[in-house]
């Protein structure tokens, strides 16, 4: 046997064998602390790695005549077969709607029960295991696009049972080192420009011109999640969510106008762009 097949069946070997351990400590924590995988599927695709990655050390480091040989891969169709069948039933039970950040290190993650369209937020511990963390406020109807504003902001765009267009976020950090709370449009004060968009926030709400439509959102219709995002409502339906950039820095502690960009997203399921304001001072008065 040549030494690069040997190493080769090793490593399937030890693939399989740490994917095996790793799905019998998802069923401890699951049973123990109430965590499962982020996605169901994994639960499946992990098996049908299994199966392949020790089928193919097999074939590699063992002399199996013709007929082992055909055996051993019978049942690894098999496996994946049964597992294949399995990991599509379950979706059809729990629609599982998730997206990765783009640094890769955040994973945005709903599990929506197609009977009843509800849904519950996951928030992902060591990155493929999750707890649940909330659930949605009203059902999922029809789903629209999971977009990442910044590294650490997800917003999910979705309608509801009414008709009514809803947008929840997930947020993953924040802009203070964690030190204390912090309110988003009290760090927004002022006013903001961006493309035929200007955004304005003041002790009355947060103004949205936006081309020629205008719009003031009293702070009763601001929505906050975490420390990075504020969902601006009317009438029961999300029309905007203002997120802060990555490079967003506001010091409380000083008089210091705010640095960096907001992101403004508008709440509709098709054509959703972004669009980046920069601080072009106060709020001017009324």
């Amino acid at each position: 046997m040549k030494k690069w097949v040997k190493w080769i069946g090793i490593s399937l070997l030890l693939i399989a064998t740490s994917l095996t351990v790793l799905q019998i400590g998802s069923l401890i924590v699951q049973s123990n602390y109430q965590a499962e995988y982020i996605d169901n599927r994994l639960l499946y695709i992990f098996n049908m790695v299994i199966a392949v990655s020790l089928a193919l050390s097999l074939l590699l480091l063992l002399s199996l005549k013709k007929m082992g040989n055909s055996i051993l891969v019978v049942i690894t169709i098999m496996i994946i077969s049964v597992n294949g069948y399995l990991m599509y039933q379950s979706n059809q039970m729990i629609e599982n709607i998730t997206s990765i950040s783009p640094d890769m290190k955040q994973v945005f993650s709903l599990k929506k029960n197609t009977d009843t369209n509800e849904a519950v937020y996951y928030r992902s511990y060591y990155r493929i295991l999750a707890r649940p963390k909330e659930a949605l406020p009203s059902s999922i109807v029809t789903a629209g696009e999971i977009k990442w504003l910044a590294d650490d902001i997800a917003v999910f765009t979705y309608e509801d049972n009414q008709k009514h267009i809803q947008q929840f976020v997930g947020t993953y950090g924040d802009r203070n080192d964690g030190l204390s709370y912090s309110y988003v449009g009290a760090q927004i004060h002022g006013q903001w420009k961006g493309e035929n968009t200007v955004v304005t926030a003041s002790s009355e709400g947060i103004m949205v011109v936006h081309h020629d439509d205008q719009h003031l959102f009293k702070w009763e219709q601001v929505h906050q999640y975490g420390t990075l995002a504020i969902v601006l409502a009317e009438n029961n339906e999300a029309v905007w969510t203002i997120g802060l950039g990555d490079d967003f820095y506001f010091d409380q502690n000083t008089t210091d106008p705010p640095t960096g960009e907001i992101i403004l997203y508008p709440a509709t399921l098709v054509d959703n762009k972004i669009i980046r304001l920069q601080y072009q001072g106060e709020a001017p008065l009324r």
